[in-house]
């Protein structure tokens, strides 16, 4: 076999193997969660919540972020969200996000992230989120919907 053919099969194989390692797919959930902690003089926050995913799955998580400014009525803020599934797996989202507060009680959110990491079935995620978002209460309460793209390693 000449060079050319085992450098041209080797590009095939290759190739043919990162087709097969990651497997794109889409999904959608709607997350409420509330306030548990938060720091006026740093801007640090926590939230709790529980996802629900389109397929029944009720996930609780956990969001740990800091406001990075206020101008106004708006907000931005930077995200941890670890998700804890029943089975033990963790699915890791980081990103940014703004809100608008409408009155007192209410605002509008909006927001952009990526998956970081992942335990158990979630192993080797990638991907991109994005949500929108409403406060309902002057206690923090809120309901979001996510939709995110992302891809797993093949096994």
């Amino acid at each position: 076999m000449s060079f050319r053919r085992i450098a041209v099969a080797a590009a095939v194989a290759a190739f043919g193997l990162a087709a097969q390692a990651a497997h794109a797919a889409e999904m959608a959930w709607t997350a409420t969660s509330y306030v548990t902690r938060m720091d006026q003089s740093t801007g640090e926050f926590a939230r709790r919540g529980l996802a629900m995913f389109k397929d029944g799955e009720v996930v609780p998580f956990r969001i740990e972020g800091k406001v990075t400014s206020i101008e106004g009525n708006v907000q931005t803020y930077r995200t941890k969200i670890v998700y804890t599934f029943q089975d033990g797996s963790t699915l890791v989202q980081e990103g940014e996000g703004r809100t608008e507060r409408q009155s007192a009680e209410r605002n509008t959110q909006s927001g952009t992230g990526r998956f970081t990491a992942g335990t158990g079935r979630w192993e080797g995620v990638s991907g991109t989120t994005s949500s929108v978002g409403k406060g309902l209460t002057s206690f923090g309460d809120n309901f979001t919907e996510f939709k995110a793209e992302y891809s797993l390693p093949a096994k």
